[in-house]
């Protein structure tokens, strides 16, 4: 079984009481198992990039995205709580306007949310420390702070800015990005259509399995069970 954890260093070496999050699960685990666990466990440092410099092209490496899943721990849009492996890697200011590869401009959200951000109409803004703000389009405004903010705080210590966005970049031609608009394969109207021929079809099918278990239940009860002719009676 491989399970991911987070947790500090002296939580690990045994030194610490501060407790570890599992990734991808809800819950806290005690630092004295932690510290158990660490014994046999494969151990990966988790390196806070700092005043690094952007990385080049659209993907993040491996480093970098390890990174702003652990500081985010979930999807960043209030109140959802999918797991930040299970979300995309999000530029705040979009790869082709100009937006820098960098954990001040990368934040986890899962697929619905990524695709309302993109197509619906919202903007976001994000600080150094990882701090979301969004604004809808009637023009409220929410702050999400990074899921780590709480229990481990070194996680969302600045990590460098980055230009201002601009008024109204352009639109995203990006062709690598991963959230994309999906398309119906039926429209609504097939999609009833479908749903109700299927609906019909089980009910269809139902009904003549009860037929059929009815029938042979009264059959039962009018003829009786049908002779054993194997059971003579022994000889004496």
């Amino acid at each position: 079984m491989v399970i991911h954890l987070i947790a500090e260093a002296a939580t690990i070496n045994g030194t610490g009481s501060a407790p570890a999050s599992q990734m991808n699960a809800d819950g806290l685990i005690t630092a004295e198992l932690v510290a158990e666990l660490a014994k046999t466990a494969t151990l990966v440092p988790l390196v806070h990039p700092g005043d690094a410099p952007p990385e080049p092209g659209y993907a993040p490496s491996k480093a970098l995205a390890d990174f702003v899943r652990c500081r985010d721990l979930t999807c960043r849009w209030p109140g959802c709580d999918e797991p930040a492996t299970n979300c995309d890697l999000d530029h705040t200011i979009p790869y082709a306007a100009g937006g820098p590869t960098h954990a001040s401009n990368l934040k986890c959200y899962c697929r619905t949310h990524h695709l309302v951000k993109t197509f619906w109409g919202w903007r976001d803004q994000q600080l150094p420390d990882g701090t979301l703000i969004l604004t809808s389009p009637s023009g409220h405004t929410y702050v999400s702070t990074p899921g780590s903010a709480l229990l481990f705080p070194s996680l969302c210590h600045f990590s460098g800015g980055i230009p201002a966005p601009e008024a109204d970049p352009p639109y995203d031609h990006c062709d690598q990005r991963t959230a994309m608009m999906p398309k119906r394969r039926r429209t609504r109207a097939q999609d009833r259509a479908y749903r109700i021929a299927t609906e019909r079809r089980q009910n269809h099918a139902a009904r003549q399995r009860a037929q059929v278990l009815t029938q042979t239940a009264a059959a039962t009860d009018t003829h009786g069970p049908p002779p054993d002719h194997n059971d003579d009676p022994p000889p004496f």
